[in-house]
């Protein structure tokens, strides 16, 4: 084994990951082969730093109270006659009406008999990157280069929100979305964003929340070939991080990415941020648990398989993401879905999350999901916090996100009861603090087309 893959080697090893025999390679290009120092990105506060602290659309306002509804917090509260106070942006507070007084003149809506959940997220969305499926103009959820490797592909950058899909999804209670592109083994960052229709300027509450991973047979139709070469991209960040200045005047080995690349995953390989990986086959799932004790933080999405090693996905603390609903297997690597598997991994101790998976039209349905999983066993309570307080907890934005609290950003869903009841609907929505219009493109059809069809125009 040459100097190169000694060093993938160790430095795999010390993060926790297991390395068969690997092939000895040719000899390195010469490091004067590469360009000279490049000019660096500008450097990002600490991960968790921005994530505690204020976001950039945040902003004062005068008090409104929100009374009478019954609050269902996201984290397995239920508060009957309650009143939201919000201020701006933010909850101020969240109490009883026998335990609140609320001052002379202020503003109050009365929403007695209604149900109040925190605003919904949306996980593994392309909001905001896809308008129409056919259409490649309006595409921008994946990188057209042969390289398996965009670590550097920032999502936030691409986020149009002008989307007539915001609102459509929004009036539906969907108020966030973890942002997501597609494609190759890393696909890119992950972006969090507030359906804010419109909003150009601060539609992105944070960027680079998470990077999004595809395990499987991804690299060379070879499982084996795509764990070594996340093995080998790994050890080559950390490599880049601890000899940047060597790298930068050319007098280091050659590296498995681009430099950007690896630049970008470096936070991501200390664990100072979420690695949301898609892995469906037991192999694969056990990939995910080696790196999570190795330091890593690791999401799980798919998770066909994760009920046979519940325990295993439980005791390594990763979350899963599941759509219910996808029972039917595309692949080998799903073969054994059920439709019980939210509730026998919720069973098992692990978080589980829900959500429609790559989807920029219809996350509005996971609520929907999240119904099937309670007809197949899933807590209720689990369900609720499955589209709200899991997927703000995975994404490490927990701090502003997920449940209804004091602090957190004023993301709130108005229903007539039951919000997994079919025939349920949001009657009111509040993002950032502000009542949307409860319209869209679709509506606007309806209401353009619905009399003449009825014979009223």
């Amino acid at each position: 084994m040459n100097t190169r893959m000694c060093w993938i080697a160790g430095a795999a090893l010390a993060l926790g990951l297991s390395v068969g025999p690997v092939a000895t390679a040719a000899p390195a290009a010469p490091a004067a082969s590469k360009p000279a120092k490049a000019p660096a990105r500008a450097a990002k506060p600490a991960r968790g730093a921005t994530r505690a602290g204020r976001l950039p659309f945040d902003t004062e306002g005068a008090p409104i109270y929100l009374v009478g509804a019954e609050v269902r917090t996201g984290d397995g509260r239920r508060i009957a006659g309650a009143v939201i106070e919000l201020r701006g942006t933010r909850i101020a507070a969240v109490g009883t009406l026998a335990a609140t007084t609320i001052p002379a003149g202020a503003k109050t809506i009365d929403l007695t008999g209604k149900v109040i959940t925190p605003g919904i997220v949306a996980v593994d969305s392309a909001l905001g990157l896809v308008e129409i499926d056919a259409e490649g103009s309006t595409k921008d959820d994946s990188v057209a280069i042969a390289d398996p490797i965009r670590a550097a592909y920032d999502a936030s950058s691409a986020i149009n929100a002008d989307s007539a899909l915001l609102p459509v999804n929004a009036i539906e209670g969907v108020t966030s979305a973890a942002v997501t592109p597609k494609g190759g083994l890393v696909s890119g960052q992950v972006a969090w964003i507030d359906l804010v229709h419109g909003d150009t300027r601060t539609i992105v509450a944070d960027d680079e929340v998470a990077m999004r991973v595809n395990l499987g047979q991804t690299v060379a139709g070879s499982r084996a070939a795509t764990w070594l070469r996340l093995q080998e991209l790994f050890a080559d960040a950390e490599f880049y991080r601890t000899h940047r200045a060597a790298y930068d005047r050319a007098q280091s080995r050659d590296l498995s990415a681009h430099r950007l690349d690896l630049e970008a995953l470096a936070p991501y390989v200390a664990g100072q941020a979420p690695l949301v990986i898609g892995a469906d086959r037991i192999t694969d799932l056990r990939l995910l648990v080696a790196l999570a004790k190795g330091g890593a933080k690791v999401v799980a999405l798919g998770g066909t398989q994760a009920w046979r090693i519940a325990d295993e996905l439980a005791a390594a603390k990763i979350p899963v993401v599941v759509q219910p609903s996808q029972n039917l297997p595309e692949s080998m690597d799903e073969m054994g879905a059920r439709l019980d598997n939210a509730a026998l991994l919720a069973a098992a101790g692990v978080e589980v999350g829900i959500a429609v998976f790559g989807d920029a039209h219809n996350p509005r349905n996971v609520t929907q999901e999240a119904g099937l999983a309670i007809s197949y066993g899933l807590d209720p309570e689990l369900a609720l916090a499955a589209i709200t307080a899991v997927p703000a907890r995975a994404y490490g934005m927990d701090a502003h996100y997920g449940t209804i609290a004091p602090g957190k950003v004023a993301n709130l869903v108005v229903w007539d009861g039951d919000p997994f009841e079919l025939s349920q609907r949001p009657r009111a929505v509040w993002i950032r603090g502000r009542a949307i219009p409860m319209r869209s493109r679709q509506t606007e059809l309806r209401d353009r087309y619905l009399p003449r069809i009825r014979g009223e125009r």
